[in-house]
């Protein structure tokens, strides 16, 4: 058997089991699993036998022995064949022991969007795949999963993955969208007239913004927006400071959805209908804390660099910036330009504080760190509310 390679991640102890453990080398493997958690204590083990060709009965001795001490221990990646050997002996009763799953190339697959866990791609003509940044991001595809399949029964149209794949030593989640195209699309093909690509994006918001959900089904948006104060608080004079923590408390609580990474690529359209992707940060919230990141999409992340926006979405910069003043004024149902300017201002003050901390928290060159920073000072002197 190759050396018994782990690994961590937060509070999690991963052990890699490899080729065949069997009799002949069982107590050296239980030996050496032993000295890797001792030097990782209070971590939570997880065994992953991605590599893993057989096991004897002298293996499941071992990982017997580990449960005991361990009573949440689980083991992932178990190939169909080892899987097997878990089953009939009772193993996958009572432990939890997760298969293998599929592998695929993203190799020549259409590039759709990124964002913050990970990238979306067309796989084939009725697939897209979400690649996550994160290599063990099986609880963030469950929770994806959990999230769609709930707004689903809520009424909103929104595709619900149905596999999970192995991407190189990450994992993505399969999404049957046949021939679907994102509004993303639709803009770059009619720059001249936006008209049903603002209607498919905003008419979806709504519908988002409409749907109420149970009481602490989704997390509160508004409580990580507070968390962002307290960072950027020591960023900001006292008096700048203060009232951005007293907008943010001011803002209403609400049960209502959000989807909280809403931009046109995580709108597909099929048949001439909307469905929403990207689930993962699905919320509840007040709208303002939504419009904050759609503005940041459309505007905030280009004000220093007009090619983001083009590496980002495919669009130039002054369409990027007609779209969203077309959307917003058929979200608010207005063509009235101070109507319009004063939710604007109430949404930068969310979207600047998101743009500031992010550089802060990157290690932003300090032009950009000024910029953001003398943005956000700027909205803060000209709200008195963020409530619209």
């Amino acid at each position: 058997m190759a050396n018994i390679e782990f690994r961590t991640d937060k509070d999690i102890l991963y052990i890699s089991l490899t080729g065949r453990i069997d009799a002949t080398n069982a107590a050296d493997v239980e030996s050496v699993i032993s000295e890797i958690r001792n030097a990782n204590t209070g971590m939570h083990t997880v065994l992953d036998a991605d590599t893993l060709e057989y096991i004897s009965s002298a293996g499941l001795r071992v990982i017997l022995r580990l449960r005991k001490e361990e009573p949440q221990l689980a083991i992932i990646n178990v190939s169909p064949e080892v899987y097997d050997v878990f089953e009939m002996t009772g193993f996958a009763e009572m432990m939890t022991v997760e298969k293998t799953y599929p592998r695929i190339s993203l190799d020549g697959c259409e590039f759709i969007a990124k964002g913050a866990n990970g990238a979306v791609y067309r796989y084939d003509d009725e697939t897209i795949v979400k690649q996550y940044f994160n290599r063990d991001a099986l609880p963030e595809i469950m929770q994806e999963r959990e999230n769609s399949r709930r707004a689903f029964v809520l009424g909103v149209n929104t595709a619900i993955p149905y596999g999970i794949v192995r991407i190189g030593d990450g994992y993505g989640s399969l999404t049957e969208l046949l021939n679907a195209t994102s509004v993303t699309k639709l803009i770059r093909a009619n720059k001249e007239d936006l008209t049903q690509s603002v209607a498919y994006f905003v008419d979806t918001l709504k519908e988002i913004h409409s749907t109420e959900v149970e009481e602490g089904a989704l997390p509160d948006f508004k409580k990580w927006v507070l968390e962002w104060a307290d960072f950027l608080s020591s960023y900001l004079d006292e008096a700048n400071a203060q009232k951005m923590r007293t907008l943010i408390e001011g803002i209403p609580d609400s049960n209502y959805m959000i989807h909280g990474d809403y931009h046109s690529n995580n709108v597909m359209v099929q048949n001439g209908e909307p469905i929403l992707i990207d689930m993962d940060t699905l919320a509840v919230g007040h709208p303002v804390l939504e419009l904050g990141s759609t503005f940041n999409a459309y505007v905030g992340f280009s004000e220093l660099d007009k090619t983001v926006i083009e590496s980002f979405l495919g669009i130039d910069i002054d369409t990027a910036h007609e779209f969203w003043n077309l959307s917003l004024a058929r979200y608010l149902g207005t063509d009235d330009k101070n109507a319009i300017e004063a939710v604007e201002n109430k949404a930068k003050v969310i979207g600047y504080m998101r743009l500031l901390r992010r550089c802060l928290r990157r290690d932003g060159d300090e032009a950009t760190v000024n910029h953001y920073r003398t943005k956000l000072i700027e909205v803060l002197n000209k709200v008195d509310t963020l409530e619209f």
